[in-house]
């Protein structure tokens, strides 16, 4: 008894940091020219939230550091590291929410083919303290070599008969025509441990014609950024919820955009319930 209920804890667990990598954007995004996004700062009702971004040398965004003020202070820091030709090789994770769990920080390790100039996997560690936990994401593409698909197997150790690697969530990615933009992301996830995957929730978007102030491609499925894929800005976000269809909502943005076509300013409405996210974008 006691063994299924450390199995069910810890896949739960699981299931919710990934979650939580891959939270709802807010029409945040991508590059195009060499005017850099390095802040952006919103607030809905008396919650506020700021995210700060720095480059290396070349350009490339190496941290995403991320603090929230609301009830409480809920931090963020992502750190990126690269190797010389600017592949990730790890990123390194440190939240709020991991410390009171006891976890100082969420490493995870990045498989890269030379060959074939993909992602092909990704590991990452939960030091849960008596049964360590890993996750490990194995990545589908298309022809044209953008990805499609990531599975994620859970494997469990520290117990009389460790657990096996098994198949606890998948995220399915499709893209517009053009291959410019992710239209839809849709999320399968076992209810169990063990069980067969079913329909959890999906995400569908709209896109204006303007330049998104961030963009990073591939990497930002890998990084559970998926609005930073994107060429342009999403205007409409329609979250679903099979599980729990109370959660369903939508999102809805107005930008104001700067000389570059790039947002300068954005609201964001979500219906139901009509709170609205006001966002400021900084860039030098």
């Amino acid at each position: 008894m006691r063994k299924n209920i450390i199995i069910t804890l810890a896949f739960l667990f699981v299931l919710t940091f990934i979650a939580c990598q891959k939270e709802i954007d807010w029409g945040t995004g991508g590059g195009g020219t060499t005017e850099k996004l390095i802040r952006i700062k919103s607030q809905t009702g008396t919650d506020t939230t700021q995210i700060d971004y720095t480059y290396d040398a070349s350009g490339r965004l190496v941290r995403e550091k991320t603090t929230e003020v609301g009830a409480g202070i809920n931090d963020n820091d992502l750190i990126i590291n690269r190797n010389s030709a600017g592949i990730i090789t790890t990123t390194v994770q440190k939240a709020a929410a991991l410390v009171l769990l006891g976890i100082d920080s969420v490493v995870t390790r990045y498989n890269y083919n030379t060959g074939t100039s993909k992602y092909t996997s990704a590991v990452f560690n939960l030091p849960v303290p008596g049964f360590p936990v890993t996750d490990s994401a194995v990545y589908t593409y298309d022809a044209n070599g953008r990805i499609t698909a990531d599975e994620h197997y859970l494997q469990i150790g520290g117990l009389p008969i460790p657990l096996p690697p098994i198949l606890v969530l998948k995220n399915t990615y499709t893209y517009t025509a053009d291959g410019k933009n992710l239209v839809t992301v849709a999320q399968d996830a076992a209810t169990a441990p063990g069980g067969p995957l079913s329909p959890a929730t999906a995400q569908a978007f709209t896109f204006d014609s303007k330049i998104n102030p961030l963009i990073i491609l591939q990497e930002a499925i890998l990084l559970g950024r998926t609005g930073l894929f994107n060429a342009n800005n999403a205007t409409r976000t329609v979250l679903t919820n099979t599980i729990d269809p109370s959660q369903d909502f939508t999102m809805d943005y107005t930008y104001k955009y700067h000389t570059n076509n790039k947002p300068d300013s954005s609201y964001g409405t979500r219906t139901p319930g009509g709170a609205i996210t006001a966002t400021k974008y900084f860039y030098q």
